[in-house]
């Protein structure tokens, strides 16, 4: 009798404020769905909310004022029939780490359980799926933009620390210019044999080209596939 084989999920964790990334966002999943993946997001509404962002993506002229009345809209319909989502809202102002990995954690157990579960990261995601990854079932993480540091809090260990160890395999795709930790890390950090650096010329933003961005997608299937 043949084992079935696991679903392929890509799980995307984004920073903090992750509405920031929209066009990013829009990159990452073009490059997952022509490689069928299925995708995920940390977001109980996340893929509904970039569906409408997707859309407005083309409405140039759309007011922001709009715009954020339409994610609003969105996450009341995606409330009405999901009251779950009370939960996560209401404990979405704390998004310190603390509080972030353990709703996190619960989310990954879910998906693993059946799949075959890689995490694509935005920083301060990847800081938050680091610290838990070695207690989860993920085959990799990819990581755009890791918090090495915080340019106006200084140097603040818990941020690094735990990388020296990580088990998980890890992909920390860094800008050399990154303010949170730039081409310098290769030198100042010591990390797991697990983590593959690959740095591209750009800062924490990614504003980076099609020319890189298909160095980066190269590097992505080179690394996980």
């Amino acid at each position: 009798m043949k084992t079935q084989s696991l679903k392929k999920v890509v799980l995307l964790v984004g920073r903090d404020d992750w509405h920031k990334d929209t066009h990013l966002n829009h990159i990452l999943r073009n490059y997952l769905k022509k490689n069928n993946y299925k995708i995920m997001w940390e977001h109980p509404a996340g893929s509904f909310i970039y569906k409408l962002q997707s859309i407005e993506s083309h409405l140039k002229w759309l007011p922001k004022s709009i715009k954020a009345f339409n994610i609003k809209l969105v996450k009341l319909l995606y409330l009405v029939t999901h009251w779950s989502y009370a939960v996560y809202l209401y404990n979405r102002p704390n998004q310190f780490i603390e509080f972030r990995c353990p709703r996190l954690k619960k989310r990954i157990q879910n998906l693993s359980a059946n799949n075959e579960l890689i995490v694509f990261s935005r920083s301060s995601g990847g800081r938050a799926i680091s610290l838990i990854a070695d207690e989860l079932n993920i085959k990799h993480i990819v990581c755009l933009g890791y918090p090495f540091q915080n340019p106006n809090n200084g140097v603040e260990p818990e941020r690094y620390l735990h990388l020296a160890h990580l088990q998980t395999p890890m992909l920390i795709i860094q800008g050399i210019n990154d303010e949170y930790g730039g081409i310098e890390i290769k030198e100042k950090y010591h990390l797991s044999p697990q983590i593959n650096l690959f740095f591209v010329d750009t800062d924490h933003n990614f504003n980076i080209g099609d020319s890189t961005w298909n160095k980066v997608y190269a590097k992505i299937d080179e690394v996980i596939k």
